[in-house]
């Protein structure tokens, strides 16, 4: 059996641990001398290895590390693992290190949620200091491994304290996560294979979250950040200047400081075709008769990618919309929105022989309301149609597509703005793009900012005839 006395560095780490348990009602953890030196040693092993990863020395998992070094887990018992790393910087000493990495570690969900756990009963602490080498260098860094446990068996307090009562939670292994912290010049930041948080800490870094659910964490308000989605690789942009441009590949969530991102439900986009947004830009503009904000265009037509609704499908969600509703309204008579759907998306009044056949078909329940949203862009597209009106729904769809696939742009305000200046003329469309690319302009820049995100390979070639 293996068995350490922790510093003074790793009491300090549990202060910041039990303070954060006892503020929510939870039990104080108690120090172990067997789990510090598992702990101790996996830090010394990533250093020595320069690898930040919660498989260790032998393809070990850390419940496997524990064991090994002599814990008893009998009965009910339980596991879990953080890791955490930074270069040292800020004051003399190492303790604002450690409280950078306490930090770091809270503000991830999934290692909060290992601190906080209410059945845990001991944790081991290993903290240790050496270089380590990213892509753009060297640095003395700081390493922590925090392996937490409970179980029914023998314990090996490095703090007397009285011992609780065994816990009767069924026997399970949690799932490790890690935390990655860089310094302020550009790096390649590697998780695991588990769920990380990787902050990259300035510079224009590389953030690879490999398998699992992962997070990168960025240190202002998502305003300030402009993302850009390329073939399932992003860039995010901090037009603050302080986090950089990243590049970021199999990251599924982005942190900001005021909200949460759920990046991974907007990059299927990028495997859309054209046509494909396209449509996605008509089925906008004639269902709220504005150009798409971004955000929303992205995540509908990730929906589509992924194949979870067809297109008829988010027509009808589109349909219940507040914003369709007060467009059409909702209860006006069925010629009163036949003739809105005419002139949203084509532009004209309707003529004899298509109001009555289509206030026929809506008033003898053959066709609903949604569905003839739908049959109107079908219909302005066919062979048959109009040569007038398909231009007219085309144009529209590409101020829509340049608005929010081109520039990324988010602000409804804006999007109703730029469609209401469209009436079918050459000069109107010249208006619209010009209004487009002077909001684009103006939040381009650190006092402005607005978020957005833009994906490129699609559309690109929205209003390049103006």
């Amino acid at each position: 059996m293996s068995a350490a006395t922790a510093s003074d560095l790793e009491r300090y780490m549990l202060d910041l641990v039990n303070e954060e348990r006892t503020s929510r009602g939870l039990n104080e953890l108690v120090l172990d001398k067997v789990l510090n030196a598992s702990a101790d040693a996996h830090s010394l092993w990533m250093l020595d290895t320069n690898v930040f990863s919660h498989t260790g020395a032998g393809g070990t998992t850390p419940t496997e590390r524990m064991t090994a070094e002599g814990f008893d887990l009998s009965g009910s018992w339980r596991t879990a693992e953080n890791i955490a790393a930074q270069s040292e910087r800020g004051e003399e000493g190492l303790f604002d290190d450690v409280y950078d990495l306490h930090i770091a570690l809270m503000n991830s969900p999934g290692h909060r949620e290992n601190i906080l756990m209410p059945n845990l009963e001991v944790v081991g602490i290993g903290i240790q200091t050496g270089t380590y080498s990213y892509d753009s260098g060297t640095y003395y860094s700081v390493m922590v491994t925090q392996n937490f446990a409970m179980t029914g068996g023998n314990t090996t307090p490095d703090i007397i304290e009285p011992e609780g009562a065994p816990s009767t939670a069924t026997p399970t292994e949690r799932d490790s996560v890690g935390v990655l912290v860089g310094t302020a010049t550009a790096e390649n930041l590697v998780g695991t294979d588990q769920n990380d948080t990787i902050t990259g800490s300035g510079g224009n870094d590389i953030l690879w979250g490999d398998a699992g659910n992962d997070m990168a964490v960025y240190m202002n308000d998502m305003a300030d950040y402009g993302l850009t989605i390329d073939s399932g690789s992003i860039l995010i942009e901090d037009r603050s200047g302080g986090d950089g441009t990243d590049t970021l590949n199999s990251i599924e969530r982005l942190q900001f400081d005021d909200s949460l991102f759920e990046l991974g439900k907007f990059t299927n986009v990028s495997t859309l075709t054209d046509a494909d947004m396209l449509a996605f830009c008509e089925l906008y503009v004639a269902y709220f008769n504005r150009a798409p904000d971004s955000t929303g265009l992205l995540f509908w037509g990730s929906v589509l990618a992924d194949g979870d609704l067809s297109m008829a499908d988010i027509a009808r969600e589109f349909y219940g919309q507040p914003e369709t509703q007060a467009l059409y309204g909702g209860s006006s008579s069925t010629g009163d929105f036949v003739e809105a759907v005419y002139s949203n998306i084509l532009g004209r009044d309707p003529d004899a022989g298509g109001f009555g056949y289509w206030t026929g078909l809506l008033d003898s329940g053959s066709i609903e309301r949604a569905e003839f949203i739908l049959r109107m862009i079908d219909g302005a597209k066919a062979d048959s149609g109009s040569p007038a009106d398909a231009q007219y729904l085309e144009t529209k769809a590409e101020i829509g597509a340049y608005f929010a696939v081109v520039n990324g742009l988010n602000n409804i305000s804006i999007a109703n703005d730029v469609m209401q200046t469209f009436d079918g003329t050459m000069a109107s469309v010249e208006d619209a793009k010009d209004m487009i690319d002077d909001h684009a302009a103006m939040i381009d820049t650190a006092e402005n900012s607005e978020f957005t995100i833009s994906v490129t390979g699609l559309v690109e070639d929205a209003l390049d005839w103006i």
